[in-house]
């Protein structure tokens, strides 16, 4: 059974301290969870303020790019959710939806 995506969207909201502060970004498909990344403040700007601004900036430069990858790519070669067996289809574009390494 093939599932039919019809639109992939995102939502950037203030990270809690829990989740390291900062924005947090969901990826959406259908208005459901395809992945997260948190954007923590830039490290190297002392200015809190500043260093939350550049961390939101650097989230909307990263999924704007990665919204217009997929809509340039053939509706099979686009992210989808998990299948039964666990296995997500990803393309090098999809680096959002994988986890950060420490």
């Amino acid at each position: 059974m093939v599932t039919r995506i019809e639109a992939y969207s995102y939502e950037l909201t203030s990270a809690s301290t829990a989740q390291g502060s900062g924005w947090l970004l969901r990826l959406l498909v259908d208005g459901h969870e395809l992945g997260r990344r948190v954007f923590p403040p830039v490290s190297n700007i002392q200015d809190q303020q500043l260093a939350t601004a550049a961390a939101h900036d650097d989230a909307l430069v990263r999924v704007t790019a990665w919204l217009t990858s997929v809509q340039q790519r053939p509706p099979n070669m686009r992210p989808r959710p998990a299948d039964e067996g666990g296995m997500y289809l990803m393309m090098p574009d999809d680096e959002l939806l994988c986890s950060v390494l420490p």
